[in-house]
This record gives structure tokens, sequence and C-alpha cells, in this order.
């Protein structure tokens, strides 16, 4: 049975082949990870009992460990447009980071909540993301029963105009 999907053959394979490699690369990433923080773990026991300075590299490198996964996520579930991805990576990438920060926050000058100051702003940018992409990417089913976003409405628009204009100049 073959699907038709529009996509060659080799366009398959290659696609295929690229979320295989993906895929291990992320797995070689989490592997590496969990070594190495491991034997941070075992330096940090044996160099400096009673501080515990494993969980800034620990969370540093979480986070890039949390972005390589969903990029990967993102690319293997085949999430688009591009401007939707960009709405998830600012969203997990604001989680990751606020985490961090927070217990830095909490592990070094408990007393003084600095850490609220950049959640605030970047959280502001987070939600303005969010809104902008709702606004701009939001469809309605048009009068022929397409569905279409204020994106493809404004190319729509500016493509008459640009036919009109041709049209004038001949």
């Amino acid at each position: 049975m073959s699907i038709n999907s529009g996509f060659s053959e080799e366009s398959l394979r290659r696609i295929a082949s690229q979320k295989i490699s993906y895929r291990v690369s992320v797995k070689l990433h989490i592997v590496i990870f969990i070594t190495v923080n491991i034997l941070l773990y075992l330096v940090n026991i044996f160099s400096t009992p009673g501080l515990y300075w494993i969980i800034y590299p620990f969370f540093s490198w979480l986070i890039g460990i949390n972005m390589h996964a969903i990029g990967y996520l993102l690319y293997a579930r085949g999430v688009y447009p591009m401007a939707k991805r960009g709405v998830i990576f600012h969203i997990v990438s604001f989680v990751s980071v606020m985490l961090f920060l927070f217990i830095i926050n909490f592990t070094t000058l408990s007393e003084y909540y600095w850490v609220v100051f950049p959640s605030i702003f970047w959280g502001t940018g987070v939600i303005l993301h969010i809104l902008i992409y709702i606004h701009y990417y939001s469809g309605k089913v048009e009068k022929n029963g397409k569905y279409s976003s204020r994106k493809e409405r404004a190319i729509e628009k500016e493509l008459e105009k640009m036919r009109k204009k041709q049209k004038k100049n001949n």
C-alpha cells in the first residue's frame, strides 16, 4: 500500500535519514550529559564536600539538552510553520532558563529576589510573542470553504496589487 503524500521516495528517504541522525545525536548528547555529570558529581563530593557546585554545570547543560530535544521533537513531529516552532522554542527556553536562574538566586542571594526582574521582562516578551503569533497566524474559513491565516490573506492581497501594477505597466 502506498501513501501519496506529495513526496518522492528519495525525499522521504532523506527526511527519514535526517530524523534518525537527529534522534541519534540527541541520545548521544544525553549519554554524554549523564556520564560527565556523574564524573562531576564525584569530583564535587571528593574535592569540596558540603559545597554543591555541581548544580550549576548540571542545570546549564540541562538547558542545552532541553533545547536539543525540543528541536528534534518539533522536526520529527513536523511542526510547521516555523513561526510556531519559534514560539515553542521561546517558551521552552524561558522556562528552562528561569528555573536555572531561580536555583542560582536561591542558592546564592536568597535574601534578595533579583530573579523576579528577568522573569517579568522576558515573560512579557514570551506573552507578546504568543499574542503576535496568534494574531498573525490565526485563520478563518473563507467563503470558498478554504482556511487561511492573516498572513496568507495578506500575501494574496499583495499578489493582487503586484498583478494590477504589472498589468498597468504592460
